[in-house]
């Protein structure tokens, strides 16, 4: 749950969408409102589990590693490298062990696990886990407290021509 930096909407889940190049977080209902493009998509969290004695040992290990995370552009990927190769979806499924089902929603943009994933890098030869990237914010408040939107800088900007 967030802000919507369109409209200001509070505790709304918010997506990254993009407008005239600006990259906003913003509520379902500006980005259909304002037709903007979606840059991510809505993955519900898996609940945590509390790691067991091996497990947290196991973990500590590799903490040094930079964390991955699936390409925004997955799917474009996946899509490419299996038709340059001349496979049918079904190929791959098969190729990989896995239902035609899964290669046709990961194609459609549905995430997949990580093991997946690794799966899919290997037969086609692609990379899809990528170093996770730090996004950089900067946040301004205005007297309200709350932060500023799009909307008051666009009142902020109009209110200075006169």
């Amino acid at each position: 749950m967030g802000t919507c930096e369109m409209c200001g909407t509070e505790r709304v889940t918010t997506l990254l969408a993009e407008v005239s190049g600006t990259r906003l977080r913003c509520c379902s209902r500006c980005i259909d409102s304002n037709n903007m493009l979606v840059l991510e998509r809505y993955v519900p969290k898996q609940p945590t589990i509390a790691p067991t004695r091996s497990q947290a040992s196991t973990a500590n290990r590799g903490q040094n590693r930079p964390e991955k995370e699936i390409a925004s552009d997955f799917h474009l990927r996946v899509r490419k490298a299996r038709v340059s190769k001349g496979l049918e979806q079904r190929e791959l499924a098969k190729r990989i062990n896995v239902r035609l089902n899964d290669i046709q929603k990961i194609e459609s943009g549905i995430v997949p696990s990580d093991s997946m994933a690794m799966k899919i890098e290997k037969a086609l030869g692609i990379i899809l886990l990528v170093e996770v990237e730090e996004e950089m914010e900067r946040s301004v408040n205005i007297p309200s407290g709350r932060g500023m939107t799009i909307g008051d800088a666009l009142d902020e900007f109009l209110n200075k021509g006169e």
